[in-house]
């Protein structure tokens, strides 16, 4: 064999040596040798679904609504007490998806979204409380502002909050409004907002709000917020040189002293990834484990200080799989 068949040889054995190597090494960084912190939990009751509403009392979490794959849209509501799913009395409402939930003093409350009856469906303004004691469902105050879904909502002390959102125009929205359970009244809040969204995240840790995400058009909002039931404070933005925290359509909760925003969309696509958020120094990480199963539009809570997200669509498949998750990384 002549020399320049030598060569040719020797190049191609290296360029696969170096090939193999390559991905040897992609593989091992990608790899996640830590701890396992998701486990799979009971299996949804329900239909598989997307755009659910919840809340949780007493370490109750309800689900209520969503959106079908046959295009149908629900009423049905379901507790969880983290060993077992119930039925419960369906929601008094119009049926709807991309709703809002929240709790105040062991009362829940459902409102917004998409929906309607026989087939006229429509961006929604009401709201309707829920006495677990009788298990029934309540008219309340309607919302003050426009009607809309993809909103966000959480409670402080004895007030809720309920805003941002979108609609069918692709109109977004920066306001917000205090629920007063005991006037059942609204009130408009001032937010310092550079943008407005829909499909936000929110979670509370202590005596403070956290509010970021969400989609702005066509773009991913960097900012992320505070707030304690009067002023608002911009936080470390959601894209820095460090990473890339933001998200929309995800689920948010809280366990300890920390919030966790798990799957989701991001500039990607549909990704699992677990976000972890610690106020006493302003920081995310990723260290946690991903999700198995990525999703979006799902449902999560907290119970007991362990996560749960339930339900969701990921691509053209609609979910009833719920998952668990104990931080130990």
């Amino acid at each position: 064999m002549n020399k320049r068949n030598w060569l040719v040889l020797l190049l191609i054995g290296a360029f696969a040596i170096t090939t193999f190597n390559s991905c040897k090494k992609e593989e091992e960084t990608n790899e996640d040798t830590g701890e396992t912190e998701w486990s799979r939990s009971k299996v949804f009751i329900g239909d598989p679904r997307s755009g659910a509403a919840s809340f949780t009392i007493d370490d109750v979490a309800y689900l209520v609504g969503g959106f079908l794959k046959t295009n149908e849209v629900l009423d049905d509501a379901y507790s969880f007490n983290g060993d077992s799913w119930s039925s419960r009395a369906d929601f008094a409402g119009a049926p709807r998806h991309s709703a809002v939930g929240f709790s105040i003093n062991g009362k829940g409350y459902v409102g917004l979204g998409y929906g309607g009856e026989d087939n006229a469906l429509s961006a929604l303004n009401d709201f309707y409380r829920y006495d677990p004691a009788s298990n029934e469902w309540t008219r309340i105050a309607d919302f003050p502002g426009e009607a809309r879904w993809g909103a966000v909502a959480f409670s402080l002390g004895d007030y809720a909050y309920v805003g941002l959102g979108t609609r069918s125009t692709d109109k977004t929205y920066s306001d917000f409004y205090r629920y007063n359970p005991s006037s059942d009244s609204w009130s408009q809040v001032e937010t310092p907002f550079s943008y407005k969204k829909g499909d936000a995240f929110a979670f509370v840790i202590g005596d403070k709000a956290y509010v970021g995400g969400g989609f702005s058009n066509n773009n991913l909002p960097e900012d992320f917020y505070s707030f304690d039931g009067e002023t608002w404070n911009a936080e470390e933005d959601l894209n820095t040189d460090s990473y890339d925290a933001r998200r929309y359509r995800s689920v948010a909760f809280t366990i300890g002293n920390y919030g966790y925003v798990v799957s989701g969309r991001s500039s990607s696509g549909v990704v699992s990834t677990v976000w972890k958020y610690d106020p006493s120094n302003k920081s995310w990480s990723d260290g946690s484990e991903s999700l198995g199963s990525a999703r979006e539009k799902a449902v999560g809570f907290s119970l007991n200080g362990v996560g749960y997200i339930t339900t969701g669509v990921s691509g053209t498949s609609y979910l009833d799989d719920t998952w668990e998750f104990r931080p130990v990384r």
